[in-house]
């Protein structure tokens, strides 16, 4: 765990920060403030668990005992009896929170997190915004929350949430993975940052098409986008999604439906490695969202055009500066049914060919 907080966070010093003018702009050398807290976190959380412990850090064995949380359906209170348990336990000195809020806010402060919406059951709309307290889809009048499905007319229709606490249970429901701090963790790490202008700085432009800055979508794209393209570190994404059957079982109706990002900036024999994968919403099964995904990737859609237009303050590693991070998604990859589920356009019946409409 030490190994790739390091290598995915690779820490700067931060003690030489100044600041400096261009003859254009002012140009900010060194983390600011925000970053310089981050780096503080990760720097505290990289402590040992405790003195002498030298298989743990505080923050690996958080991680670990909270994914056992999660794979082994343990509460918010027997958790936090455990952490009380293994202070008692541990030798003195010991850097465990002790409880469950503690713990997860540490996650939450270093953005190992994500963003959980209700969703119609029939894909209609997201129970967010000014819709976050409503029990029902104001479009089809769905119920937001599962109901027992029992013929039983003695059967109290509160059953589920009796079964789950007193909490109604959502229909259906999307997780997403905020994308600006991800782009932004790129560049805190002085291997990836160097790493995310290779398709400028090392890549032999030729003539020959190795890498997707070598197509003519790419070049007609900066030709377009000037300011964009002025700006090497600006990040040019890809994005992928369908569905599968997490349960392994083909047998059994079910798909759940991820959408990836990768950063095409980088070389072509990382942009397509899973450490660069980057999970942007999974969608809940039982059933797919059909040719209502794009209901679904509205919390990615208002993140892009937030990173298209204003961008984000990032701090880069390998040159010791702060610039104005921008992004663009340039392609999707997906089978041709996905396909028109992404693009809008038909893949069946009249005009099922989008290259040739016909």
């Amino acid at each position: 765990m030490v190994g790739m907080v390091h290598d995915a966070f690779g820490i700067p010093n931060i003690d030489d920060a100044e600041t400096g003018n261009s003859s254009e702009s002012t140009q900010v050398f060194g983390p600011n403030e925000e970053t310089k807290s981050f780096f503080n976190l990760i720097k505290d959380a990289e402590q040992p668990l405790y003195p002498g412990c030298e298989k743990f850090t505080q923050l690996s064995f958080i991680v670990r005992m909270l994914s056992f949380k999660v794979m082994s359906g343990w509460t918010d209170k027997s958790f936090t009896l455990l952490l009380e348990l293994l202070i008692e336990a541990f030798p003195e000195g010991v850097r465990l929170p002790n409880s469950y809020y503690k713990a997860n806010k540490m996650t939450t402060d270093l953005d190992f997190t994500y963003k959980t919406w209700d969703a119609c059951p029939n894909h209609c709309m997201l129970f967010k915004n000014e819709n976050k307290d409503i029990g029902e889809c104001v479009i089809c009048h769905a119920s937001r929350y599962k109901e027992d499905d029992s013929n039983d007319p003695n059967t109290s229709k509160n059953t589920i949430a009796n079964k789950n606490g007193g909490k109604r249970v959502a229909a259906k429901q999307v997780r997403y993975f905020p994308l600006k701090a991800r782009l932004k963790r790129l560049f805190m790490s002085s291997k990836t940052s160097s790493l995310v202008t290779w398709h400028v700085k090392e890549r032999i432009d030729d003539g020959v098409l190795r890498h997707p800055a070598d197509s003519q979508a790419w070049k007609a794209f900066d030709t377009k986008n000037s300011s964009f393209a002025s700006e090497i570190r600006n990040v040019r994404l890809g994005l992928a999604t369908d569905g599968f059957n997490i349960f392994r079982n083909m047998s059994l109706v079910h798909s759940t439906w991820p959408v990836v990002l990768m950063c095409y900036n980088l070389p072509p024999w990382l942009f397509m490695k899973q450490p660069f994968f980057i999970l942007s919403t999974l969608i809940d099964g039982k059933y797919g969202p059909g040719d209502k995904l794009d209901v679904f990737m509205q919390p990615l859609i208002e993140e892009l055009k937030e990173l298209w237009n204003e961008g984000v303050f990032t701090y880069d590693a390998s040159t010791n500066e702060m610039f104005k991070l921008h992004a663009a998604l340039l392609w999707t990859i997906s089978d041709f049914p996905a396909y028109a589920y992404l693009s809008g356009w038909s893949t069946k019946g009249k005009f099922a060919c989008p290259c040739s409409n016909i």
